[in-house]
Parts: C-alpha cells; structure tokens; sequence
C-alpha cells in the first residue's frame, strides 16, 4: 500500500498542473468516445524511474462525461475524479492523499485520453483540446494509435493507443499507454473489460 502511495504520489509530482477548459474541434464518434453509456473496468500500471506499481479502477462513461474510481486492492479505496467538460470534481477516499495528490491533473490526463478527437483527414490531424493543441496520428484503417500534446505539464505527453478489439460502439484501443517527457514515467491502462452501464451518466458525474 505504502508503495502505491508514493508511486502515485511521485508520477503526480513528474506531471504538473493543467489547465482546464471545454474541448472544441472534436467530432463524435472517435475511436475514444462511446454514444451509449458503458462501464469499463481497467488494471492500471504505473512506472516512475524503475519503481513500477499496479491497481485497478473502473470508468462509467457516456459521450465525452465519465467517473472514475481507483482502488489499490480489494476494500482500498484510493480515489474519485468526475468530469465533463471544464465541469469536474475530485474526491481522494484517503487522507495522506488529499494533499499530496493532484487530482485535477489526473483527471485531466484521463480526459486528454479519452475525450472526442480532431476531424481527421488523412494519417494526421491537428486541433485544440482542453485548451491545448493536439496532435493526432492514425493507422492505414483511420484508427487513432497516438496523440501529442506538446504543452501539457510544460514537459509534453504522449497517448499511444494500442490492441484495438470489439467494442460495444465497434473497435476501440484496449491498451492506452500515457507518457510524459523524455523519461521512463508511464502509465499503462488495460481494458478488462466493458459492458453498458443501465442508468444516467449525468447523476453518476454529479456535475
């Protein structure tokens, strides 16, 4: 656990603030949007330097609004990030995270992971998302395999998105990889699985 906690901790710190905002330039239907609401569950790795940790969370989603939950193992919870739009809330479930935790950031990060894309034409595509521009890059079949966002943290990131397979909208990326700068800190999200979510995405934000 103890782990855990610092590896979180310290990836937060790499990272930075970030700037909020409402996407604009997006078109519905990206490989990282979904129409009709879902849940997903995710194992979650994630590297600083040569300490490497793992846990679990799920995502409740719908168009571009989505709740996260972690957990670091069973009865173990870590923390709650919501958002849509430039609308969010973050909530850390344990103490000697809340302020040793940048969960805005987090929660942005998922965002820049997740939320709509640029209006594509051809391999490559540029845009504003979050308030930032983007840069994204497709496969010969036009799926999304990675997004640059040169600003962000002030160090720059990179979503590489990989293993494309059935979803409930088509195909989508079940391995999303998130990089930061020029170092080793990563984190790699793991789709389990997804199935629809029977209910409001609107009142499980609570936006």
């Amino acid at each position: 656990m103890k782990g855990c906690l610092t590896i979180l901790v310290l990836l937060c710190a790499a990272c930075g603030p970030a700037a909020g905002g409402r996407p604009v330039d997006t078109v519905e239907g990206s490989p990282t949007s979904v129409d009709a609401p879902v849940k997903m569950r995710h194992q979650i790795m994630v590297q600083y330097g040569d300490e490497v940790q793992v846990f679990e969370g799920y995502m409740i989603r719908g168009g571009d609004a989505f709740l996260v939950r972690a957990f670091a193992g069973p009865g173990v919870d870590l923390f709650t990030v919501a958002r849509d739009g430039e609308r969010h809330r973050e909530e850390a479930h344990i103490s000697a995270l809340e302020e040793r935790l940048d969960l805005e950031a987090v929660s942005m990060d998922i965002a820049r992971a997740y939320f709509g894309g640029c209006e594509r034409d051809g391999a490559r595509a540029e845009c504003t998302l979050l308030g930032e521009p983007m840069i994204e890059e497709f496969d010969e079949r036009g799926r999304l395999v990675v997004r640059r966002f040169p600003e962000a943290h002030g160090i720059g990131m990179r979503i590489v998105y990989e293993e494309y397979n059935d979803y409930p909208d088509g195909q989508a990326p079940w391995k999303i990889v998130l990089k930061w700068g020029e170092g080793k800190n990563r984190m790699v999200i793991k789709l389990l699985s997804v199935e629809p979510f029977d209910g409001s995405v609107d009142e499980v934000v609570g936006l």
